[in-house]
C-alpha cells in the first residue's frame, strides 16, 4: 500500500458515503456549465493581471526607493521559499511511487498485481493533481498579494483633501 497520505476512494467528492453510481444523472448542460466557469476564472485572472500591470507602471515613479525595493525583495524571497518546498514535496512524492512501483513485482496474484497497479497510477495522479493545484494557489496568492502591497506604495491622488476653491 502506498504511503502517500491521502489514499484514492471511488466515492464522490461532494457526498461522501454515497457510490458515485447512484448518484442522480448528470445535467446535460453540466459540460457547457464548466466550460463557462471556466472561462470566468480566467477572466478574472486576467483582470488582476492587467490591474497588477497598472499598479507596477505606477510603482515607476518609486524606482529609488529602498524601502520599496527591500518589501519587493521579500516578496520575492518569499516566492522562491514556496516553490522550493514545493519542489522538495515534488522530489518526496516520487521517491515514494517510485518504492511504491517496485513493490508491484511482490504481488503473487494476478488480481493483487491489478490492485497494486491500480494504486500506483491512483496515487501518481494524485500528486500530479496537487502539484498543479499548489503551483495555481500560489500563482493566484502572488497576483493578490502584490496587488495589495502594489496599492500600499502608490500614492492615491483621489483619497488627498482636496483644496477649497476660493471665489
Amino acid at each position: 500500500m502506498s504511503k502517500l497520505p491521502v489514499s484514492v476512494g471511488l466515492k464522490t467528492i461532494d457526498k461522501p458515503g454515497v457510490p458515485a453510481l447512484r448518484e442522480a444523472p448528470a445535467s446535460a448542460l453540466a459540460p457547457l456549465e464548466n466550460a463557462m466557469k471556466a472561462n470566468t476564472l480566467v477572466q478574472r485572472q486576467a483582470a488582476r493581471m492587467l490591474h497588477n500591470s497598472v499598479l507596477s507602471a505606477g510603482l515607476a515613479s518609486r524606482l529609488a526607493d529602498p524601502q520599496v525595493w527591500g518589501e519587493w525583495i521579500q516578496l520575492q524571497a518569499a516566492v522562491m521559499q514556496r516553490l522550493h518546498q514545493q519542489h522538495l514535496d515534488w522530489r518526496q512524492g516520487c521517491a515514494i511511487l517510485a518504492e511504491d512501483f517496485a513493490l508491484i513485482r511482490n504481488a503473487n496474484t494476478m488480481s493483487k498485481m491489478a490492485e497494486k497497479q491500480g494504486n500506483f497510477f491512483s496515487q501518481w495522479m494524485l500528486l500530479l493533481t496537487n502539484q498543479g493545484t499548489s503551483l495555481f494557489e500560489l500563482m493566484e496568492n502572488i497576483h493578490v498579494d502584490y496587488g495589495y502591497w502594489a496599492s500600499q506604495k502608490i500614492p492615491v491622488e483621489a483619497s488627498l483633501p482636496v483644496p477649497a476653491r476660493t471665489a
